[in-house]
């Protein structure tokens, strides 16, 4: 790809949509390209913010080199090139104490003013406390969420959000910026901010650098609809927070952003492509800690859903559209185009369903080898990764890696925990993303892969799973290597690995290893280099 991309995951639901993005830049879905990826949320301490910067800053980036230049790569895991930005609104100087109540009191604001303002915000919305976001009071939300970014680009210009802007500026002088948005429309922080960011980030350039704009870059985003629920809040907690969001209220509350949408003639205008995705139902309920519902903090760290992986595959399709399509809705002022996915009635998942039909051959191999590598990276038996730069590969003439160091050996460790699974003290079983995503599509073999994949519950279960075989689904069983009667999976892709040599164009030990790797795991599942 030759334009700059950008991708904005906003709030909880945006975030576990840029965990799934992350995911595909692992598996290799965005090759020779650098990705600017922002994270917007009201809540720093919230769990899934947090997660999400675990999984950049302390696996992804550190797998691509650990104190080291990183460069895009071609055909191998992990190629994308990532810069990660973040901006989370400090509220606490709102209002008395975090609060939005005062602002309507203060002594510049007439009298009619505080009337508007006291008519439109009820008692509990001008008094709830904002440190875990809006809580699905979206008119709250777009007021301040605006106003915060015109603020930080203006207090601080040299913050994450100011290089973010700047960036997209810079790309679209050239005539190749393309910015896409990941979030709801159900809730707060996603609902709040998506009609407002093209406009908004528009006006901070302003601030930036006066009279500059973003006007020639290209801008898309989900709209994400309702598609998990949660306990709802008992009156004891009503009283306390005042305002608690409940999931409840998310179907209805998407019939009116979908209104909206439909209506509003700015942001049909600022956006050239809208993605519309959601489930049947909201009937999936996401895991919380205690009895209370949630409305932030670091608890908050809600199980990962496949509509979020559909919608990192929704900016996929967003930056493939040919520029000439995206100049010709944006020069002749036309409004935003809506596309919608429709999923089989069967309810089972395909990797049709995630991208065009030309590219599922790609796709499959790409998930697929991230799938195998898993096995040869994070079980301390077949750890291959470990075992090349402790040198106790040498007897099969694998050598040279000594001197990868050993936070990118950690870091990729605990990428695949964080990706497939891990483990508890007792050697259970601990789902990660891919384990939570099959589970969200309701188990069996839903979710595009061979339903014995997901069956293993311990280490002594996993070590009987023959990866090499049992993978994928029995209509793409083509797709596995044999062993020998005396050798295992291990052994037969230790034989095969030492036919290839290392990429003599990448300059980091460690990335060399996983090309190597790479090459190795498609020649055996025998897909096309």
């Amino acid at each position: 790809m030759n334009d700059k991309l950008f991708v904005i995951g906003i709030g909880g639901t945006g975030m576990r949509a840029l965990e799934a993005f992350v995911h595909t830049c692992a598996m290799g879905m965005y090759d020779k390209t650098e990705i600017n990826i922002l994270a917007l949320d009201t809540d720093l301490e919230n769990g899934n913010f947090n997660r999400l910067k675990e999984l950049v800053k302390d696996t992804y980036l550190k797998i691509k080199g650990y104190n080291k230049t990183h460069y895009a790569l071609d055909s191998t895991f992990f190629s994308a090139k990532i810069n990660f930005f973040e901006f989370c609104p400090d509220y606490s100087n709102i209002g008395k104490n975090g609060k939005f109540a005062s602002l309507s009191a203060y002594s510049y604001a007439t009298k009619e003013e505080q009337e508007l303002a006291k008519l439109l915000l009820t008692d509990s919305v001008r008094e709830f406390d904002l440190k875990h976001g809006y809580r699905s009071q979206t008119h709250l939300g777009s007021l301040l969420m605006y106003h915060s970014i015109l603020q930080e680009v203006k207090d601080n210009p040299k913050a994450s959000l100011s290089q973010f802007i700047q960036s997209i500026f810079d790309a679209s002088e050239q005539g190749n910026a393309r910015v896409f948005v990941l979030g709801s429309v159900f809730g707060g922080t996603g609902a709040s901010s998506i009609p407002i960011i093209p406009k908004a980030f528009n006006a901070a350039m302003n601030i930036i650098v006066p009279g500059k704009s973003l006007s020639k870059a290209f801008f898309g985003a989900t709209l994400l609809s309702s598609y998990f629920k949660f306990p709802p809040p008992d009156e004891t907690q009503r009283q306390s927070q005042l305002v608690v969001a409940n999931s409840k209220n998310f179907a209805l509350n998407s019939q009116v952003a979908m209104m909206f949408y439909n209506e509003d003639q700015t942001v049909k205008t600022t956006y050239q492509k809208f993605y519309m995705l959601g489930t049947p139902s909201n009937d999936f309920e996401t895991k919380q800690e205690g009895k209370e519902t949630l409305t932030g903090g670091t608890k908050q760290k809600n199980d990962s859903h496949y509509i979020e992986l559909l919608s990192a595959f929704a900016a996929y399709d967003f930056f493939n559209v040919k520029k000439a399509e995206l100049l010709e809705i944006k020069d002749d002022k036309r409004e935003v185009q809506y596309y919608f996915r429709a999923l089989n009635e069967n309810g089972k998942l395909e990797f049709k369903d995630f991208v065009n039909s030309h590219l599922v051959g790609e796709f499959m191999k790409k998930f697929g080898m991230l799938v195998a590598l898993s096995f040869l990276v994070y079980p301390e038996k077949t750890d291959f990764f470990a075992a090349a730069q402790a040198k106790t590969l040498e007897k099969n003439k694998i050598v040279g890696y000594d001197d990868i160091l050993i936070e990118e050996v950690n870091a990729l460790k605990k990428y695949f925990s964080m990706f497939h699974f891990a483990f508890d003290k007792e050697k259970n079983i601990l789902d990660g993303w891919l384990r939570q995503v099959h589970r969200s599509a309701n188990g069996q073999d839903n979710f595009l892969f061979n339903a014995e994949l997901f069956a293993f519950t311990n280490e002594r279960e996993l070590n009987k799973f023959a990866f090499n075989k049992q993978i994928y689904r029995a209509n793409d069983e083509k797709h596995e290597y044999k062993t020998g009667i005396f050798s295992n999976a291990f052994d037969e892709f230790k034989t095969e690995f030492i036919k290839f040599s290392d990429e003599e164009t990448i300059s980091n030990k460690s990335e060399k290893l996983i090309k190597r790797i790479y090459k190795t795991l498609v020649k055996l599942y025998e897909f096309e280099s």
